[in-house]
Parts: structure tokens; C-alpha cells; sequence
């Protein structure tokens, strides 16, 4: 699937009392990418309501004035639910700050009814997306 990137710089008020980026910050901006991730794979934004966050883990700290991207890919397709991946990224380094997991379910509009969204994942070989696609997998077993 496409990958789409969000950018943002850490500012004084993102920071946590470590002044390091906050984790609830990092999870907002986190849900924000993913929620522009399934939305533009599915077409409505309309019609997606956020489910859950499966995981959410730091690797590295994110320092202030880092400029940092949010690379999200739609990594399962269920009939009623996207979920994806959120890479946490550093602008400067490359290096993969954190990561998460969002699931999305397709409604109605108005309504909020669930309904099937017809998406399927496509073909890909790259070693990253299938690794991702199998631990998004897990989160539903």
C-alpha cells in the first residue's frame, strides 16, 4: 500500500517534564497520520471512526526541535476495519523514533453504522510492509 507522511517540529510545549516529546502528544500526532493514511486509501474521511491503538512504543527520545515524520500505511484490510502502521521518523537521521497501530472502522455516515468497505491489501514484496502486515495481523487473533 502507498505510504503517507505527515511532518511536524517539536516545539517547548511538546515536550514531558524530561524535555523529551510527550507520549500523548506523540499519540495524538500518531492518530492524526493514521486517520490521513486510511482516509485517503479509502476515500471518505467521513466515513471511518478511530477503534483502538494496539501499540504504541518509543525506541529512541525525540528531542525539541527535531523535525519528525509520520509515514502511515494501511497494513490489514478486515471487512469493516483498516489498520495502520505509523512510523515515527527523524527528518535529520532516518532513524525510527517510534512506531504504532491504529485501527479504523468504516460507517455510515450520519448513522455511524458499521459497513464492509470492499478494500483489499495489494501485492507487495517489501520485507518492512509484510512484516508489518503479520504484527497487525497478530493484534486480531
Amino acid at each position: 500500500m502507498k505510504t503517507y507522511k505527515t511532518t511536524h517540529m517539536v516545539k517547548l510545549e511538546d515536550l514531558n517534564h524530561h524535555r523529551n516529546l510527550y507520549a500523548g502528544r506523540a499519540i495524538e500526532w500518531m492518530v492524526e497520520a493514521s486517520f490521513i493514511s486510511a482516509s485517503l486509501e479509502y476515500g471518505d474521511g467521513h466515513g471511518l471512526l478511530y477503534k483502538n491503538t494496539h501499540q504504541f512504543s518509543f525506541e529512541k527520545s525525540v528531542e525539541p526541535g527535531e523535525i519528525i515524520s509520520f509515514c502511515g500505511t494501511v497494513v490489514r484490510a478486515g471487512k469493516k476495519s483498516l489498520t495502520v502502521r505509523v512510523g515515527l521518523i527523524s527528518e535529520k537521521t532516518g532513524e525510527l523514533k517510534a512506531e504504532g497501530y491504529t485501527t479504523f472502522v468504516s460507517v455510515k455516515p450520519h448513522t455511524n453504522e458499521s459497513v464492509e468497505h470492499g478494500l483489499l491489501l495489494d501485492e507487495t514484496e517489501d520485507l518492512n510492509e509484510l512484516t508489518w502486515r503479520e504484527k497487525a495481523n497478530f493484534f486480531f487473533e
